[in-house]
């Protein structure tokens, strides 16, 4: 199987789906989670990609990955003090392609979801055409943390959702995306 998702992915991409299967994120626990282990990982990061000649995605990814959300979320502000860039760009720098847009939305939904998803639903509403399917997957599969996508999305574009709903769409689909918006923000 290997070798049919190395053919049809690429190598990094499938490295990053690899480090996703394998292991489940780590719970949360300040007593393990502390600033040595912050330390290590700030230099796991940087030795994989930064800190080499070529880039090491398997260490990227295994931090990435297993790491909970508090954690990385210290991880990225040592690492910007420390290296001058914050995760992002040090993924954006060393990684591109399919393989960097997936390890980009992971680390976004690590460390800021709702800005993620926002970013994703505006992305269906991009350039000529309305990407139908993205966007309704978008709002459908986040619909319990759409109240906050949704002001996330408004600080982003300083417009509503519901107002690009409107403008990309019609007639009863329009209505019903409406609707589940209105029913995030009732709830």
């Amino acid at each position: 199987m290997g070798r049919v998702l190395d053919a049809e992915l690429g190598g990094d991409l499938e490295k990053l789906i690899f480090n996703c299967l394998q292991g489940a994120e780590e719970e949360f626990d300040p007593a393990f989670h502390d600033g040595s282990l912050v330390k290590q990982d700030v230099e796991t990061i940087y030795k994989a990609g930064q800190g080499s000649f070529g880039t090491n995605e398997s260490g990227f990814f295994k931090v990435l990955v297993a790491r909970p959300s508090e954690h990385l979320k210290t991880v990225n502000l040592a690492y910007a003090e420390k290296y001058g860039y914050t995760l992002f760009k040090a993924l954006e720098t060393e990684i591109g392609g399919q393989t960097g847009d997936a390890a980009l939305f992971m680390l976004g939904m690590k460390l800021r979801p709702y800005e993620t998803i926002a970013k994703l639903i505006k992305k269906a509403c991009a350039g000529l055409g309305t990407n139908e399917l993205l966007l309704t997957c978008c709002i459908v599969r986040y619909q319990p943390h759409l109240k906050h996508v949704m002001e996330a999305y408004i600080e982003l574009y300083t417009q509503s959702l519901q107002e690009d709903i409107k403008k990309e769409l019609r007639g009863d689909f329009e209505k019903l995306l409406l609707q589940v918006c209105a029913a995030a923000v009732e709830n």
